[in-house]
Protein backbone atom coordinates (compact mmCIF):
# COMPACT_ATOMS: atom_id res chain seq x y z
CA UNK A 1 0.00 0.00 0.00
CA UNK A 2 2.95 2.60 0.88
CA UNK A 3 3.54 2.31 -2.66
CA UNK A 4 0.18 3.50 -4.24
CA UNK A 5 0.79 7.27 -2.52
CA UNK A 6 3.70 8.50 -5.08
CA UNK A 7 1.23 7.16 -8.07
CA UNK A 8 -1.82 9.01 -6.16
CA UNK A 9 0.04 12.87 -6.25
CA UNK A 10 1.85 12.02 -9.53
CA UNK A 11 -2.11 11.68 -10.67
CA UNK A 12 -3.19 14.53 -8.45
CA UNK A 13 -0.17 16.68 -10.51
CA UNK A 14 -1.27 15.26 -13.85
CA UNK A 15 -4.81 16.06 -13.01
CA UNK A 16 -3.96 19.54 -12.15
CA UNK A 17 -1.74 20.47 -15.30
CA UNK A 18 -3.51 18.63 -17.88
CA UNK A 19 -7.43 18.59 -16.48
CA UNK A 20 -10.17 20.39 -17.84
CA UNK A 21 -9.35 23.74 -15.85
CA UNK A 22 -5.81 23.78 -17.73
CA UNK A 23 -7.73 23.48 -21.24
CA UNK A 24 -11.09 25.37 -20.68
CA UNK A 25 -12.06 28.20 -18.63
CA UNK A 26 -7.67 28.79 -18.34
CA UNK A 27 -7.79 29.14 -21.74
CA UNK A 28 -10.65 31.75 -22.41
CA UNK A 29 -8.73 33.87 -20.27
CA UNK A 30 -5.35 33.90 -21.21
CA UNK A 31 -7.04 35.14 -25.13
CA UNK A 32 -8.95 37.67 -23.10
CA UNK A 33 -5.35 38.96 -21.55
CA UNK A 34 -3.89 38.73 -24.69
CA UNK A 35 -5.87 40.92 -26.42
CA UNK A 36 -5.50 43.66 -23.32
CA UNK A 37 -2.23 43.12 -24.15
CA UNK A 38 -2.81 44.01 -27.50
CA UNK A 39 -4.69 46.79 -26.70
CA UNK A 40 -2.28 48.08 -24.24
CA UNK A 41 0.44 47.55 -27.17
CA UNK A 42 -1.84 49.44 -29.62
CA UNK A 43 -1.77 52.08 -26.60
CA UNK A 44 1.95 52.24 -26.37
CA UNK A 45 2.60 52.09 -30.33
CA UNK A 46 0.39 55.17 -30.42
CA UNK A 47 1.98 56.91 -27.65
CA UNK A 48 5.16 56.52 -28.97
CA UNK A 49 3.83 57.65 -32.45
CA UNK A 50 3.06 60.52 -31.18
CA UNK A 51 6.34 61.22 -29.20
CA UNK A 52 8.00 60.66 -32.87
CA UNK A 53 6.23 63.19 -34.36
CA UNK A 54 6.50 65.54 -31.52
CA UNK A 55 10.26 65.35 -32.18
CA UNK A 56 10.50 65.69 -35.74
CA UNK A 57 8.63 68.50 -35.10
CA UNK A 58 10.88 70.00 -32.70
CA UNK A 59 14.17 68.87 -35.01
CA UNK A 60 12.25 70.78 -37.80
CA UNK A 61 12.02 74.16 -35.79
CA UNK A 62 15.85 73.31 -34.98
CA UNK A 63 16.59 73.36 -38.74
CA UNK A 64 14.86 76.20 -38.83
CA UNK A 65 16.73 78.29 -36.52
CA UNK A 66 20.26 76.73 -37.20
CA UNK A 67 19.19 77.95 -41.02
CA UNK A 68 18.42 81.51 -39.91
CA UNK A 69 21.53 81.76 -37.64
CA UNK A 70 23.81 80.89 -40.52
CA UNK A 71 21.91 83.26 -42.75
CA UNK A 72 23.00 85.72 -40.16
CA UNK A 73 26.34 84.33 -39.69
CA UNK A 74 27.18 84.54 -43.35
CA UNK A 75 25.68 87.93 -43.80
CA UNK A 76 28.02 89.11 -41.08
CA UNK A 77 31.20 87.47 -42.41
CA UNK A 78 30.35 89.02 -45.68
CA UNK A 79 30.17 92.85 -44.25
CA UNK A 80 33.47 92.25 -41.92
CA UNK A 81 35.19 90.96 -45.19
CA UNK A 82 33.96 94.62 -46.80
CA UNK A 83 35.43 96.34 -44.25
CA UNK A 84 38.66 95.23 -43.88
CA UNK A 85 39.09 94.79 -47.59
CA UNK A 86 38.12 98.47 -47.08
CA UNK A 87 40.42 99.35 -44.79
CA UNK A 88 43.28 97.54 -46.31
CA UNK A 89 42.81 99.87 -49.77
CA UNK A 90 42.45 102.74 -47.52
CA UNK A 91 46.35 101.54 -46.10
CA UNK A 92 47.15 101.37 -49.65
Amino acid sequence: MDSAWPWIFFGIGMWFLFGPNRWGARRCGSKRSKRERTAQEHADVARLKEALADSHAQIDALKARLEAVETIVTDEERILRREFSALDEARA
